[in-house]
């Protein structure tokens, strides 16, 4: 089965854990529920240095492959990125997105744990 990007914001329902981690999501008005957490691996790649940045300006994210209750694998991640502009007073959130599917649950797909992907190269 082909990757499909998806690269939507979603909501995401995590555990209560030291370190949470997903439980549910809802694409739209449909909810995905975890059942398995596959892999999880941080990014932490820089932005473009402009006039007026600096090392501070770095994207922060945290992915997660995750098998849901149907059997499908998706990636989401959890992005951090300081530079999001936010309102005055406003607190700085964590914005969760679902970055693609990776398998549609099909009969036949391997259950075992996959390996995350090398980071990429700078």
């Amino acid at each position: 089965m082909p990757v499909d990007f998806v690269d939507r914001e979603i909501e995401v329902q995590l555990s209560e854990d030291k370190v949470p981690v997903p439980l549910a999501f809802h694409l739209g008005s449909r909810e995905y529920k975890v059942v398995e957490q596959l892999a999880t691996w941080e990014d932490h790649a820089f932005v473009a240095l402009q006039r007026g940045r600096d090392w501070r300006q770095q994207q922060q994210r945290r992915y997660y492959r995750v098998r849901t209750e149907k059997g499908e694998v998706y990636e989401l991640y959890a992005d951090w990125s300081p530079g999001r502009r936010r309102r005055k007073g406003e607190a700085q959130t964590t914005r969760w997105y679902l970055h693609r599917r990776l398998s549609s649950g099909a009969a036949g797909e391997k259950s075992e744990k996959e390996e995350a992907p090398e980071p990429p190269s700078a």
